[in-house]
């Protein structure tokens, strides 16, 4: 017993002075990190002293060009971008009749992927986007409607450098909260301005449009355990505190914002699962809403989890389709899933075809898709299935769910949950009647 002792010791010893870094694959901790984070295990809680920055109110009136009313596009990662360079990615773009691409701008890291400015990004940033402003003017000049993606509150940076904007964890709040990666504080002012300063900076270099990501909070049983330092007794609920960020970016920013949600969300009423996000409410502070459709995720619906054709288009007809219904002056933008995962035993050309269809009968303004592997082909020749002028015409006519034949079916409720799908209908069996020889 002795030497396993021993070892616990060593290992309770040494623990602090790695910080976290053992434990977390995407903390920036080091052997030669001296951020706060990785140099100690735990943290005061003490609130640095802020005063919230005072803005311009531009209103709630953000003018979107007629192009990004109707986007068709793909994600892009900056590796992706910077490997191809912006004149190649246009080219790839164009060739497959699209006319849009989101590009990351604060990943899921936390890293700030240009020169920002902004002086609470300094020790965070990965310049993979050497100079915005070009990159820009040339997907422009080929006609691509330029989408920055922030991601808001998933942060794995930023709390190891200010502890005290982390979400925390523990019996007094003293460790940083991980849930896959760290978050930080929802409820912090300063956080707040942190994300509306780099979409200034994001829009004077001339982006068309800020996709918020991640703006929620986290998911699953630990939040019920974590701690926000910088909540008070006085804080709204979950789902105001998100339209509140919303609002005040909103009235920040001139160029559009537009947030990215859970699928789950088209299929269910308020905010079940205390994530912040409802998509009726998000709408009045957003242009476009871009619910993730990914079949990947849809597993729950179906029997043993395994997706299965053609009830999966089914179900992001009914999802889109109620969207539609509880915002139906917002852009309609859904992401489409361009990857196997989950779905390898259909995944091929007419996989990304029927998903294009499905959110175009929903009435959808639009669709983006995901893969950030960024092998698109299949996709490519799956959109060439369609047709160009099936693909130029989309969400011409997003009133087109109005139409009975659009229409998902009884089993999709116009309201309340959708949990389950509708049950295969059994056909009669006809008794055969004896007859006289």
């Amino acid at each position: 017993m002795r030497p396993l002792l021993a070892i616990c010791l060593t290992l309770v010893t040494f623990a602090p002075a790695v910080g976290q870094a053992r434990w977390l694959k995407h903390s920036p901790c080091d052997k030669k990190s001296k951020l706060p984070g990785c140099t100690r295990m735990f943290h005061d809680t003490k609130l640095r002293p802020y005063t919230p920055t005072h803005r311009v109110d531009h209103g709630l009136a953000d003018e979107v060009s007629p192009q990004g009313k109707q986007v068709r596009g793909f994600y892009l990662t900056p590796y992706y971008l910077f490997k191809l360079g912006a004149a190649r990615v246009a080219a790839v773009m164009k060739r497959n009749h699209m006319n849009a691409v989101v590009i990351d701008v604060k990943d899921d890291l936390g890293r700030v992927l240009w020169p920002s400015k902004v002086a609470l990004s300094r020790g965070l940033q990965k310049h993979l986007i050497a100079d915005p402003t070009e990159t820009i003017k040339t997907l422009h000049a080929h006609g691509i409607y330029v989408i920055a993606r922030v991601v808001c509150f998933k942060d794995s940076r930023l709390p190891y450098k200010r502890p005290d904007l982390s979400v925390r964890i523990g019996p007094r709040g003293r460790r940083l909260f991980s849930a896959g990666a760290n978050w930080v504080d929802a409820y912090s002012p300063e956080v707040r301005d942190y994300l509306i300063d780099l979409g200034m900076e994001l829009q004077g270099h001339g982006f068309d449009e800020i996709q918020l990501d991640y703006i929620r909070f986290p998911k699953g049983r630990a939040p019920k355990y974590a701690t926000w330092l910088h909540k008070t007794k006085g804080s709204s609920d979950r789902s105001t505190q998100i339209q509140e960020v919303l609002e005040q970016s909103y009235r920040a920013l001139k160029v559009p914002i537009s947030v990215d949600v859970y699928g789950l969300t088209t299929l269910v009423d308020g905010d079940p699962r205390r994530l912040g996000q409802a998509i009726e409410v998000m709408a009045r502070y957003a242009e476009a809403i871009s619910p993730m459709m990914y079949p990947n995720g849809m597993g729950s619906y179906f029997k043993g989890g395994k997706v299965m054709p053609p009830q999966v288009y089914r179900i992001i007809h009914c999802g889109l389709w109620r969207a539609r219904r509880k915002a139906p002056k917002v852009l309609l933008r859904p992401y489409l899933q361009a990857y196997p995962n989950n779905v390898e035993h259909f995944f091929g050309p007419d996989f990304i075809k029927q998903q294009v269809i499905a959110a175009r009968r929903a009435g959808s303004n639009g669709f983006l898709f995901w893969n950030s592997t960024m092998r698109n082909r299949v996709a490519f020749i799956g959109l060439r299935r369609l047709g160009p002028k099936a693909l130029l015409e989309f969400g011409s006519n997003p009133q087109q769910h109005q139409d009975p034949k659009n229409a998902p079916g009884r089993w999709c409720k116009r309201s309340g949950d959708v949990y389950q799908l509708p049950k295969k209908r059994k056909r009669p069996v006809t008794k055969l009647r004896a007859t006289n020889p």
